[in-house]
């Protein structure tokens, strides 16, 4: 079995070389894409179906549709219904985690106006 090639250190004079040849840069010669290609040449590329406009980016007229992720429903919906408590009674028969959830949010806010 050969043994592979020492690499000794990178030149300065190199170095855009080397970082454009394994993808850190853009590859900017022909060289520098076919080593590109070699040494990336086993990688299984998940988005072959996929098309990217990079002038599209640049331009800032790429649009991709949002998606919306709801989480702990269960809890938005408890904490609504102790608000709603909260409207309807005001301070009578308030729960305490209430009482201290509000004053935290009180004094958050006023830290934020300062």
């Amino acid at each position: 079995m050969a043994k592979p090639k020492k690499i000794g250190l990178i030149e300065i004079g190199h170095l855009d070389s080397w970082l454009s040849s394994t993808g850190f840069l853009f590859p900017s010669s022909e060289r520098e894409l076919d080593r590109f290609n070699k040494l990336y040449e086993d990688y299984n590329y998940k988005l072959d179906n996929t098309s990217i406009d990079p002038i599209a980016i640049i331009n800032s007229t790429f649009h991709r549709e949002p998606k919306v992720i709801t989480m702990f429903e269960e809890d938005i919906d408890v904490e609504i219904e102790s608000l709603r408590m909260v409207a309807r009674k005001g301070k009578e028969k308030l729960p305490q985690h209430i009482i201290d959830k509000m004053r935290k949010k009180h004094d958050q806010d006023s830290s934020d106006s300062n």
